[in-house]
């Protein structure tokens, strides 16, 4: 009953962030406020706004007060993190999931980046500098970001970025890459030719070999 008293004190405050049209940076309503509009004590106020915070909906600025959060894909990070490590450790299925997910969200994503030459041409830049070892790693993440960007769906983005730091943070799993850096940067030429052309059918399949070689770990672990 309390963990449902609680879950009801949560949804009502977002009821009230919604109801209020409040945005990200706005005040809430100090902590008696919400006392008195709810009906509770402080410490149920405390709790629910503590369950706020974690997902990234309220920012506590102690000695300030409350404000409204930006609701980040990364408060997920944890969350996730913990799910594919656990659903990995005999199996590699929780990995094996991502893995999935990514691709599929990447080529619809991709695929509604064609016809966009500004987003080519800086696509090409990030392939021009995979092929330095220093910077491969960034340049592949701002390669995907990018798509992301082009398609015009800010979610989509943040997830682009979650499902990276959480593989990122898992890849240890599956042991380290076994494709040579040339590799990674034809991976991604492939799906830069592909979004040029214009050709569904031939971006979903470049984007399905750029996972290739991370499916084929999993299958080996």
């Amino acid at each position: 009953m309390r963990t449902t008293r609680s879950q009801e004190l949560v949804d009502s405050i977002i009821e009230l962030i919604d109801r209020r049209r409040l945005r990200a940076g706005d005040p809430l309503p100090p902590e008696p406020r919400l006392m008195e509009e709810f009906g509770v004590a402080r410490n149920s106020v405390r709790e629910a706004l503590r369950t706020l915070q974690a997902l990234g909906i309220v920012e506590i600025r102690h000695g300030y007060g409350t404000f409204v959060g930006d609701a980040s894909m990364a408060a997920l990070s944890p969350s996730l993190l913990f799910r594919t490590r656990t659903r990995s450790r005999d199996d590699l299925r929780g990995l094996s999931d991502l893995l999935e997910v990514r691709q599929i969200l990447e080529t619809e994503l991709a695929c509604r980046a064609v016809g966009d030459g500004k987003l080519l041409a800086e696509l090409g830049e990030c392939v021009d500098r995979m092929a330095d070892p220093a910077t491969a790693a960034a340049a592949d993440r701002r390669f995907h970001e990018l798509i992301g960007e082009a398609a015009g769906n800010e979610l989509a983005l943040e997830l682009i970025r979650l499902f990276w730091d959480v593989y990122r943070q898992t890849e240890s799993l599956i042991g380290a890459p076994t494709s040579r850096p040339e590799g990674l940067v034809a991976k991604h030429e492939d799906i830069l030719a592909a979004i040029a052309g214009g050709d569904a059918a031939a971006i979903g399949q470049a984007v399905s070999r750029h996972f290739d070689e991370i499916r084929r770990r999993i299958e080996a672990g």
